[in-house]
């Protein structure tokens, strides 16, 4: 299942971190807990979640890839949604939580961030990218290992929400190698769980991209290497109505028959110049889903773009 960090575990790591003297962990923390400070008491939506993706927070505050300082980055994303004068109820990463190899470190970091949430009252749910590692994380919020695989060595759940439920998949095969996969397993498992909740949409979250047609000879899957498989299960069930996906870090909405597809754009780096990173404001009604795009960068051509994905 997602991890549904629990606050005190959150408060009691943190304590054990500066007691281990890895203060410099709680340095970035500082300037989004005073924002959070001033806007202590704002009301909590249940029907607002808060979407992110491709984080890769390394185990340095201090580290950069692509020009970028991830542990900024989302440190602003959190300083975004601190200041919402209605705060989402939940907040999801979509895999690639951790920087490459999913360190018990980069973890820590990551925790660091993600504090302020405490004081929010949002509730976090995790997935699993390709440099995620579900031992290293589980290791680092103990309390928050699941007392039952839903699915052997893999981390899904269902978020029931009042209109929507949420279906949270894992794609990781193996830390820090490009191809994802959903899996036998846990296909039959989304199937039973989609039918057995046929009384409300359902929207399908998994970290890697669909990818339609094979590399070719001798290149790995870069998606998710059953991808047919995993269409047959969504395409035959009409209540299935987005599939949310990251891990190209590409803010882009295309359309499958009765499927919105949206690639998540990352809070991180970008891959291609003039793209978007952010997060993305999903605010679920008795007839749609409504998303709205948040950029980093306030000025951004797309800041804003909002989609809308129907039940009908």
């Amino acid at each position: 299942m997602p991890i549904h960090f629990a606050s005190q575990s959150r408060r009691t790591f943190l304590r054990s971190l500066s007691a281990a003297g890895t203060v410099a962990f709680l340095a970035s923390h500082d300037r989004v807990s005073a924002a959070s400070e001033s806007t202590r008491s704002p009301a909590i939506d249940k029907n607002l979640i808060a979407l992110l993706s491709d984080t890769h927070i390394p185990r340095n505050p201090s580290v950069e890839a692509h020009g970028v300082n991830m542990t900024d980055n989302l440190n602003d994303v959190i300083s975004q949604i601190s200041s919402l004068s209605v705060r989402p109820a939940n907040l999801l990463i979509n895999g690639d939580c951790a920087y490459l190899k999913g360190l018990p470190t980069d973890y820590a970091n990551l925790a660091n961030c993600l504090a302020p949430l405490d004081d929010l009252g949002i509730s976090l749910h995790v997935t699993m990218g390709n440099h995620d590692d579900r031992t290293a994380l589980y290791e680092t919020f103990s309390e928050q290992r699941p007392a039952a695989a839903a699915v052997a060595s893999k981390h899904v759940s269902v978020l029931e929400c009042e209109f929507v439920n949420w279906f949270l998949l894992d794609t990781l095969t193996q830390v820090n190698v490009v191809t994802g996969e959903v899996g036998n397993e846990q296909l039959q498992w989304l199937a039973r769980e989609l039918d057995a909740r046929r009384d409300k949409p359902a929207i399908v979250m998994a970290h890697h991209t669909p990818q339609y047609t094979e590399p070719e000879p001798g290149k790995p899957w870069s998606g998710i290497s059953d991808t047919a498989a995993f269409f047959d299960v969504l395409d035959n069930r009409s209540h299935v109505r987005g599939f949310l996906y990251g891990h190209s870090h590409k803010w882009n909405v295309e359309e499958r028959r009765h499927i919105k597809l949206v690639n998540l754009p990352p809070v991180a780096y970008l891959f291609s110049q003039g793209l978007p990173n952010g997060w993305v404001s999903a605010r679920m009604s008795n007839d749609s889903l409504h998303l709205e795009l948040q950029t980093l960068n306030p000025k951004h051509p797309d800041s804003h773009q909002q989609v809308e994905i129907s039940w009908s």
